[in-house]
């Protein structure tokens, strides 16, 4: 996997994974784009009330930009929809020239989970529609891809016409990306980037944050990936100013995947300084590739009591809270849901003064929202996480 890191703030980085063979079809950085060209839906659209795309700042999957398309049901319709959201503007010489080998892909995020997707390659003469996804509506950004050279159901199929083949044609072109939903469905968001073909393979893009966040003497590490290639694992190093980096822990990869994971550790600093970390990304066959640093201040001794943000936030299942008392005393750690029922006590005893690191696994819970509460020496304080399975 390879890492090419942005600063976005100071403790926030993107890390974007890509390889050298992948064409980007379209990134919506800039106003001039295969998709973004035209108004409304410029396709063949039922069901829905043409709206225009609009390039977003608020949201990407790499990069700073996405491209935010709003689907509206069309109340005079019964039909379902079903979108044609064209590249190109509908002409194929606009259309960006492939091959019929390697994978396409693209990135949607959506809190709509009854919406289908699926790409349009023009494959020779008439548009071959790619066996349809179903899209995973949690708000995060998700790859969905295809195999171009894999004919036949349920991987392409003709569209009016065609023999459900793309390998019989040296330069398909990318038609469009359609889009499905049942009649009557609320209005959906969709926000769409990196357009992607990648001739020798799946498409590795890969999109992660890595974030560090410091309080109370201790460095709460973090990062998602939302696909993988080969990883067998993360080494997380770490230096101070007047040291070189050495290796505190090591956290195990998922292998090959293109679902979201997330990882997290949580360093316990003893003395107050600035503090660097960096990920060391090492694959199956040994090579490997660092991230950029992250700086943090660090302030060994707590003052005050307590209760950070549980990391990662939303999770499934499990997540990790750190909590800082100045004084011994009895702590209790406990996690209610919304109608005040206690459905789990992580900690009831008594506590020495300094950082405490706890882990929760919601296992045998449903997805919501939760409350957890520490009560110590009179002090009672409380945040939210929720649980996304």
């Amino acid at each position: 996997m390879k890492h090419i890191l942005h600063t976005i703030i100071i403790s926030l980085f993107i890390i974007s994974f890509s390889n050298a063979q992948i064409v980007v079809l379209d990134d919506f950085e800039t106003s001039a784009g295969h998709f973004n060209v035209a108004t409304g839906y410029s396709g063949s659209t039922v069901g829905l009330i043409s709206t225009t795309p609009t390039l977003d700042s608020t949201t990407a999957a790499v990069g700073m930009k996405s491209l935010k398309i709003v689907f509206i049901d069309d109340p005079g319709s019964t039909s379902d929809w079903a979108c044609r959201f064209l590249s190109g503007i509908g002409t194929q010489s606009n259309n960006v020239n492939m091959a019929p080998n390697g994978w396409t892909g693209y990135w949607l995020k959506t809190n709509r989970p009854w919406l289908r997707t699926a790409p349009c390659i023009d494959a020779p003469s008439t548009a071959e529609i790619g066996d349809t996804a179903n899209v995973t509506g949690d708000n995060q950004w998700h790859l969905y891809q295809w195999n171009l050279g894999v004919d036949g159901q349920p991987y392409w199929k003709g569209w009016v016409t065609g023999n459900d083949t793309i390998s019989d044609d040296p330069t398909p072109t990318y038609d469009a990306i359609w889009f499905f939903a049942p009649n009557g469905s609320d209005t959906t968001i969709v926000y769409l980037d990196q357009v992607s073909w990648n001739p020798t393979g799946m498409v590795p893009v890969e999109l992660a944050t890595f974030e560090a966040f410091a309080g109370n003497g201790v460095v709460n590490l973090r990062w998602i990936t939302s696909t993988e290639l080969n990883n067998r694992g993360f080494e997380i190093e770490r230096r101070t100013e007047n040291s070189a980096f050495r290796t505190i822990a090591f956290i195990k990869g998922n292998g090959t995947t293109t679902q979201v994971n997330g990882y997290s550790y949580s360093d316990a600093v003893i003395k107050s300084g600035i503090y660097y970390y960096r990920l060391r990304q090492i694959d199956f066959d040994g090579t490997s590739e660092y991230s950029n640093e992250v700086m943090v201040t660090v302030l060994a001794s707590p003052d005050q009591y307590a209760l950070a943000q549980n990391y990662p936030n939303p999770f499934n299942p499990a997540t990790t809270i750190v909590f800082a008392i100045p004084q011994t005393g009895f702590v209790n750690l406990a996690v209610f849901n919304l109608l005040g029922e206690k459905v789990a006590e992580l900690v009831n005893e008594i506590k020495e003064s300094g950082n405490h690191t706890v882990k929760f696994d919601a296992g045998n819970l449903s997805s919501g929202t939760y409350i957890y509460t520490l009560r110590v020496n009179g002090n009672v304080i409380s945040k939210k996480m929720t649980l996304i399975k």
